[in-house]
């Protein structure tokens, strides 16, 4: 990424602001070994390697640029390869883009955006400018390095299975799946403890990089409680309700010892908790007033419900929100909302594209991210968004 002499001086102001937040940050947590900070068979993120730097006053971070320290792992080739933070995709309104715009002011008066309420958010608008007084958003606005977890929201991800060893003459490959629901970011070894083919082939896993084993009596002996691979079909990594992962063994070989490694964890967004919701609610939920206004925050002044569009004041404004389907009871609303082919979402004629659907919050409401996604979201319902 190439910078222009002003926004690289601005940039170079910011990272004291962001040395100062995150020396305050670190002296208050203890960080434990899941997303982003672990060492995997294949792949070490520590504190180090890739964003600190120690003990340097003026230059905690490997880069500058909050933007570009991020980019350095989110690029086809870093570490973060799997989804890539393009500049280029970032999102034009009216013209293009798949990602929600970052290093970019925080206050843009033709779209009428604001400053955020959020107090961890408003210290992380970065350097400050004459272009730009009220600091620019950048990826740690909205994302918390330190906080895989369940209870900050968002939707969670399994990753795909990385390769980590396989014999020579294995031919199987394994892919991960499921809907985690832990409670923390966790990354997953799987590892063969006795040769077979897709169906007959048993396998262990770590969640602390091989130290521990679950199944914990499991041994290439092929004693029980070994897990087998059983072909096509997703196998639940172990019975615990609040893990949700799974593997699928595809048609091959295994061999002893051969192991592939992912993560499942949750989006690390930076938010300040309404009190009246629970850890756990999801992003961007509830009613105009009380509600997680996650979107609604910087976006405030476009907020309107039913009753607001007989009074629209010319001004951007968005499609009622904080609101579920026919809320004013006048009938012009669906009760369940057509899929891209059609059908109502969810039937049995609705289509296996699952990242176009749009999703009300838990209490039947619209909310923003009902229809639009922050990253990878292409605005076109045929294709999957996300990597």
């Amino acid at each position: 990424m190439v910078w222009s002499q002003s926004k690289g001086t601005r940039q170079a102001r910011a990272r004291t602001v962001l040395c100062g937040a995150m020396l305050i940050a670190l002296a208050g947590v203890t960080l434990a070994n899941d997303p982003p900070h672990w060492i995997g068979a294949s792949l070490q993120i520590d504190c180090t390697s890739q964003c600190h730097v120690s003990h340097n006053s003026s230059n905690l971070t490997q880069n500058e640029s909050n933007v570009n320290l991020c980019q350095s792992c989110h690029v086809d080739s870093g570490v973060a390869g799997d989804q890539p933070i393009d500049s280029a995709d970032i999102a034009v309104p009216g013209t293009g883009g798949i990602h929600h715009a970052f290093d970019v002011c925080s206050v843009n008066t033709n779209l009428d955006t604001q400053i955020p309420n959020d107090g961890e958010q408003v210290l992380r608008l970065m350097g400050a400018d004459g272009s730009c007084a009220e600091g620019y958003l950048v990826c740690s606005t909205c994302h918390d390095q330190h906080a895989a977890e369940s209870q900050f929201g968002g939707v969670a991800r399994i990753a795909p299975a990385r390769e980590v060893t396989k014999d020579a003459g294995s031919t199987g490959s394994v892919a991960s799946g499921g809907s985690f629901t832990g409670a923390d970011g966790v990354w997953y070894l799987i590892q063969i403890v006795d040769s077979g083919s897709e169906t007959t082939a048993r396998f262990r896993y770590s969640k602390d990089n091989g130290t521990s084993w679950i199944p914990t009596g499991c041994s290439d002996t092929n004693l029980p409680p070994c897990r087998t691979a059983d072909g096509a079909t997703l196998v639940a990594l172990n019975d615990l309700v609040d893990e949700g992962v799974g593997v699928t063994f595809n048609s091959g070989s295994y061999t002893l010892n051969d192991a592939w490694e992912f993560s499942a964890t949750w989006p690390f967004l930076r938010r300040e908790l309404p009190l009246n919701l629970a850890p756990d609610a999801l992003v961007d939920s509830g009613d105009n007033v009380t509600g997680d206004a996650f979107c609604r925050d910087c976006h405030r002044s476009w907020v309107m419900t039913h009753t607001d569009v007989e009074s629209w004041d010319d001004t951007f404004k968005s499609h009622p929100v904080g609101v579920a389907l026919d809320a004013n009871a006048q009938g012009y609303d669906r009760s369940v909302p057509l899929d891209g082919n059609g059908a109502d979402q969810g039937s049995g004629g609705a289509d296996l594209n699952a990242s176009n659907d749009l999703r009300m919050d838990a209490s039947g409401k619209v909310q923003c991210l009902s229809c639009h996604g922050v990253h990878y979201a292409d605005s076109n319902t045929q294709t999957v968004d996300g990597p």
